[in-house]
């Protein structure tokens, strides 16, 4: 939403209307995202990434539900689409390396403890809950961007 507002090219207001949450979540805090996250995504704006990301050439085999398939412009049988997932690359990934530091001292200090070291938490309501989903919402925002 922000990109749309500051013109930037190949964004058009009316691609907000058909992404999730018109492209925008709330409670989105980028004071929240790091220096070092935010230099990852600079330069990310616009790319693919590896992974789990892709382009995909589709062609619709049958329509479930004509009222849901209209409102995403699915209009026939044998009409082509592309699908395209590429997220919010190494912004995103920063955003939660960073917080893990962070979500570890929480968990430590609340005396919480879990069964696998790969995971964290916090409580939601904490001040590092708070921040972290305020910058997730910010890395989302970028990937709707991207």
């Amino acid at each position: 939403k922000y990109l749309v507002t500051k013109g930037y090219p190949h964004l058009w207001a009316e691609d907000m209307e058909l992404c999730e949450e018109g492209g925008c979540l709330p409670g989105a805090d980028p004071s929240k995202v790091s220096d070092r996250a935010r230099k990852r995504g600079v330069s990310q704006v616009g790319t693919m990434g590896a992974g789990n990301h892709y382009c995909e050439v589709q062609v619709v085999d049958e329509i479930f539900n004509p009222e849901a398939a209209e409102v995403m412009g699915l209009t026939r049988v044998g009409q082509v689409c592309i699908m395209i997932h590429s997220g919010s690359r190494g912004l995103g990934h920063q955003v939660c390396t960073d917080y893990l530091l962070e979500l570890d001292k929480e968990m430590k200090k609340s005396k919480i403890s879990l069964n696998d070291r790969q995971l964290a938490c916090a409580k939601i309501s904490s001040p590092v809950g708070q921040n972290y989903l305020a910058a997730m919402a910010s890395a989302a925002n970028f990937a709707f961007c991207n």
